[in-house]
């Protein structure tokens, strides 16, 4: 997890792709098909810090990695 993000996700088969939910409260979702590529849905214009955090986080959640807690005012739920 500690790689640079476009390492990292050549090495999980992930792909970042523009969502078309552009709500401020949406921060990105994750869908890990059954091939196991993960599909990361993040809005577009958002800051390469931000993009970077998000897209760890879900990779962090749709792979059941152990992470630190998540600030109260982020939501993340899983779903199989």
């Amino acid at each position: 997890m500690e790689l640079p993000l476009p390492q990292l996700l050549a090495e999980l088969d992930a792909e970042v792709y523009d969502s078309s939910i552009t709500d401020e409260t949406f921060f990105g979702a994750a869908v890990q098909r059954k091939d196991g590529h993960i599909a990361l849905a993040m809005p577009p214009g958002r800051d390469e810090l931000e993009r970077d955090t998000i897209a760890r986080m879900l990779l962090g959640k749709a792979l059941g990695i152990p992470m630190a807690p998540l600030p109260r005012s982020l939501r993340v739920a899983v779903s199989s």
